[in-house]
């Protein structure tokens, strides 16, 4: 068993709402004990079975991690949305972004230097940004955060997702902006791979998504991701 504790918020209502919603429909973490006092969420889940995909065998075979990944998408996005819990459109986000501008909640040193250098060091000015260059959506139901620290992989499949704070009704580029960040910066950052390798993955991951890689979107929701 897991437990979760964090602070009550909006978020912790989400996840715990989408964890109901979601059982039996994903390969998610099963609600054991639930409870909130005095302002803080304890949230006891069930393990997930598989590693992290940067950990053992899903490390020795980067191809088939790189498939399972997107493999896992494809199931989320499938979904009927008809009856979700939770939204997070780019309109809801930037409502969220605008509080926590307000209220001096955005960190600027957590801001990637891709932020800083595509100008905007200044919070009110990637608001301003985001706000004016909205990329239509096409709405599907998303993780919200679908980064390598919240997918577990076994055998070349999508084991447990966990961390469904954002999870909700959104644009299916919020999932691939997330995931395929992650996946350059292995490279770019943390140099875990080669450049040739890099391209590989980047070309198995978006091939088994049937997609064409859309670097303006991607840069957008990874602004955007900047603000939350």
């Amino acid at each position: 068993m897991v437990l979760k504790i964090e602070k009550a918020s909006r978020n912790s209502e989400h996840e715990y709402k989408l964890l109901c919603w979601l059982d039996g429909k994903l390969p998610v973490p099963k609600i054991i004990e639930a409870e909130i006092k005095d302002g803080v969420s304890f949230l006891l889940l069930s393990k997930m079975p598989g590693d992290m995909v940067f950990t053992g065998e899903n490390l020795k075979d980067m191809d088939g991690t790189v498939k399972a990944l997107a493999k896992g998408l494809k199931s989320i996005w499938s979904l009927d949305i008809s009856d979700c819990p939770c939204r997070f459109a780019i309109s809801d986000k930037l409502l969220e972004a605008k509080t926590s501008i307000e209220n001096g909640l955005v960190d600027t040193n957590d801001f990637d230097p891709e932020t800083i250098d595509g100008g905007f060091p200044d919070p009110d000015d990637l608001y301003i940004y985001l706000s004016e260059n909205r990329p239509k959506e096409d709405f599907v139901f998303t993780h919200g955060d679908y980064s390598f620290p919240n997918i577990f992989v076994s055998g070349g499949e999508v084991t447990g997702m966990i961390d469904w704070g954002y999870g909700g009704i959104a644009d299916r580029w919020q999932d691939i902006s997330v995931c395929y960040r992650a996946l350059r910066k292995k490279y770019s950052k943390h140099g875990l791979y080669c450049e040739k390798d890099y391209l590989r993955y980047k070309s198995i991951f978006f091939g088994e998504l049937g997609i064409e890689p859309d670097e303006e979107k991607v840069r957008y929701y990874n602004y955007l991701n900047e603000i939350l």
